[in-house]
């Protein structure tokens, strides 16, 4: 019996010391799976942006400048999420003059990416037997020949990003020339003179520093300089649409931004409409500020903006009937956008920059149906969800067909004074405003179109 009941003393101690140990036995092996639970969760987090990275990079190609502050997609592009692409090293094009400029990266609908990746020129493809200025070694820090032609920067990064009116008398644009020793402060007057040069106006896209929209302008000089057959004068609006911390929202206010640039291109027009050719080109959201200086200087109005006229209306405006009564007494305007962050129906009649069409002579839209950028434009609107004429081509006042598929990349009905050229299948999926340059194979017409050159704007193209 003592030997039973000292088992049985020995087994109860035994026991009730497994019970008393049981809690803290039990609160380190969940204090082991807890840590284990999170140690696994961010394993999977990490594994799972590996693998977005790795499919984005797939599908977005890298490029240099525009873009888009807030809208007129930091590159018309647009407020999306954000994609970060790894360059092609087969997509270099030799002798390149700024691959090893500054590099800036493309986000959504209007993102720069790393690197401006340029897919290599292509041949002679509108069977014309030119020589494809998309071939032609380009240094855009060579010497200008001033007898051709002038370059000037017309700045407004130094004033507030949005504003809703400038003053006719005093806008407060900076104007600076190109010289031979860099870039000059000159007076806005003189970059305005009238002696008897065509006159080009440029607005570059989104997520621009200065430095790059300067560049940018230099390499189109040079295009120009390499077709045009007499001297021209070339004046880029440089707007404030640097990138910020926030990309995402810096789509939607840069294309705001773009809007009220808009005032300072009706100005500008306003102010050269006695020159006796003006010509417009508009890349991204650059093409916004465009398309509503046109607009503006027309007497459009845009709910939320006042534009006030320099001291009458337009030459050819009946400012009493609000219509253009004898265009051909005002100022015939040559238009050229570059993947155009624009919604595609504001140009067709009753449409939001529309009355800006009456006072244009002529407009050439190249287009991506491949752009991943201008794809998400409609975005930046939720309700409308508008689609890009930069993506689709703009559609005109028959366009119902659109009704049915609104999606459509293939352009619409649209008026006999704008012709759309759909350069994807040429330059891919990108938003690269020089993939156009030096490749699109319908670039030469915009130029010659910028130029007035309208014998070559005019060739025919297969």
């Amino acid at each position: 019996m003592k030997t039973s009941k000292a088992s049985i003393v020995q087994v109860s101690i035994h026991a009730k010391s497994a019970v008393a140990s049981w809690p803290r036995d039990r609160s380190w092996t969940t204090e082991v799976l807890w840590q284990g639970l999170h140690l696994g969760v961010l394993i999977l987090a990490v594994l799972i942006g590996w693998l977005v990275s790795q499919d984005t990079s797939s599908r977005v190609e890298s490029f240099r400048g525009e873009s888009y502050r807030g809208e007129s997609y930091r590159g018309e592009s647009f407020r999306g999420e954000s994609f970060r692409a790894q360059p092609f090293e087969s997509d270099r094009i030799e002798n390149d003059p700024i691959k090893d400029a500054r590099a800036f990266r493309y986000i959504a609908f209007g993102g720069q990416t790393t690197e401006d990746t340029v897919p290599q020129a292509s041949c002679d493809c509108d069977g014309t037997g030119e020589t494809n200025p998309s071939r032609l070694s380009l240094n855009p820090y060579s010497p200008l020949d001033s007898s051709l032609s002038e370059v000037w920067e017309l700045s407004s990064r130094h004033l507030p990003e949005k504003f809703r009116c400038i003053d006719p008398q005093s806008p407060g644009l900076e104007a600076l020339r190109r010289t031979e020793t860099g870039w000059q402060r000159d007076d806005l007057e003189s970059a305005l003179v009238d002696d008897g040069r065509l006159t080009i106006v440029y607005v570059h896209g989104n997520f621009m520093e200065r430095n790059n929209a300067r560049e940018r302008a230099l390499i189109l000089n040079q295009y120009l300089a390499r077709r045009s057959e007499r001297p021209y004068r070339l004046l880029m609006l440089s707007w404030p649409s640097t990138r910020e911390p926030h990309p995402l929202r810096d789509v939607y206010e840069n294309a705001e931004s773009a809007e009220c640039q808009a005032l300072f291109v009706g100005w500008l027009l306003e102010r050269l409409r006695d020159h006796s050719e003006v010509s417009l080109l508009g890349f991204s959201f650059g093409a916004r500020a465009v398309t509503g200086g046109l607009h503006f200087a027309a007497g459009g109005t845009i709910p939320g903006f006042q534009y006030r006229s320099i001291g009458g209306a337009l030459q050819g405006y009946d400012a009493t009937e609000g219509s253009i009564e004898s265009v051909s007494q005002g100022p015939r305007y040559r238009v050229a956008l570059v993947a155009p962050a624009v919604d595609r129906s504001w140009l067709a009649r009753g449409g939001k920059h529309a009355k800006g069409m009456e006072s244009v002579s002529g407009l050439i839209n190249l287009y991506n149906s491949q752009d991943p950028i201008l794809r998400r434009f409609r975005f930046l609107d939720r309700l409308s969800r508008p689609v890009a004429a930069g993506f689709a081509g703009f559609v005109g006042a028959q366009g119902f067909e659109g009704i049915a598929n609104p999606r459509s990349t293939e352009p619409l009905e649209t008026s006999k004074k704008i012709r759309q050229f759909d350069c994807g299948s040429v330059i891919g999926t990108t938003h690269s405003e020089r993939s156009y340059y030096a490749q699109c194979p319908y670039f030469h017409l915009v130029l010659d179109h910028l130029l007035g050159q309208e014998s070559n704007a005019n060739a025919n193209v297969e």
